[in-house]
């Protein structure tokens, strides 16, 4: 049998190495909240984020097999976490990990020390996934693959794309793919699609309000509209649409909403 890479893939009876590993940091009077953020410091460098040098007074390589929980990862006088973490690649782009406890749940924030951060934030009911009663250490955790995948779907992989994008780097999300390339694939899609990608983020509701990508949807859809002396390329095609494709099955008041509804 294969041995277990990521966290997710450990069971009731065996745990992936790199958790095994870092959870002989933890003292035997460790909390549930202890527990789950040990495996969220797995689930970061799963993701290409290790313990920075600066929270990290051991010399520590970044492989999971490597990994360590530092001396001063709660903060003076309170039960939080804070620890800052470094993107493997690319290097030297501070993070930070800051986890509040309120009764059996955990706040988990995380953001990256960039120009117009955004800070990711979930709560997570410790007791859905740490099981403080098994007397072993596989037994300990629940639901691993459920945790894992919400982590890194909210807070990691954000965060590792606004990165990528800020700094004019490839990335797995769409966001870090090249303008052009962006603006190809909104040429490609239907008006209520393009409409819906406008709440996305601040970036795709620029991009799609592009006079030049309206023009080309005019174009597309009805043919002969398209013309460099239309003003309002977006007003234009609202206009057309209305005229053009819900008239006949609705009075004016029905159009209007329509109109307003459709971009």
């Amino acid at each position: 049998m294969l041995e277990p890479i990521l966290a997710e893939d450990s069971t009731y009876t065996k745990l992936v190495p790199s958790l095994e590993g870092i959870l002989n940091d933890l003292n035997e009077d460790a909390t549930p909240h202890d527990y789950l953020v040990a495996l969220i410091v797995v689930l970061l460098a799963e993701s290409g984020f290790y313990l920075s040098p600066t929270n990290n007074d051991r010399s520590q390589c970044s492989k999971l097999r490597s990994l360590r929980i530092p001396k001063n990862w709660k903060k003076e006088g309170t039960e939080s976490y804070e620890m800052n973490f470094q993107l493997e690649t690319p290097a030297n782009v501070e993070c930070k990990l800051l986890a509040v406890p309120l009764g059996d749940t955990l706040i988990l924030n995380f953001f990256p020390f960039i120009k117009y951060k955004k800070i990711y934030t979930i709560s997570v009911q410790t007791l859905k996934y740490v099981n403080p009663y098994s007397s072993d250490l596989p037994g300990r955790y629940m639901n691993l693959k459920t945790f894992s995948h919400r982590f890194k779907d909210s807070l990691s992989t954000p965060v590792r794309s606004d990165i990528l994008n800020t700094m004019g780097l490839m990335g797995p999300s769409l966001q870090s793919i090249p303008t052009e390339v962006k603006l190809r694939i909104l040429g490609m899609l239907d008006v209520h699609s393009l409409t819906k990608m406008t709440q996305c983020c601040a970036e795709f509701r620029d991009l799609c309000a592009e006079p030049q990508l309206w023009k080309d949807l005019l174009y597309r859809d009805f043919q002969g509209c398209s013309s460099p002396v239309i003003a309002n390329s977006k007003a234009y095609y609202r206009k057309q649409y209305i005229e053009r494709k819900i008239r006949p099955f609705g009075s004016r008041r029905f159009l209007r909403h329509a109109g307003r509804s459709l971009i």
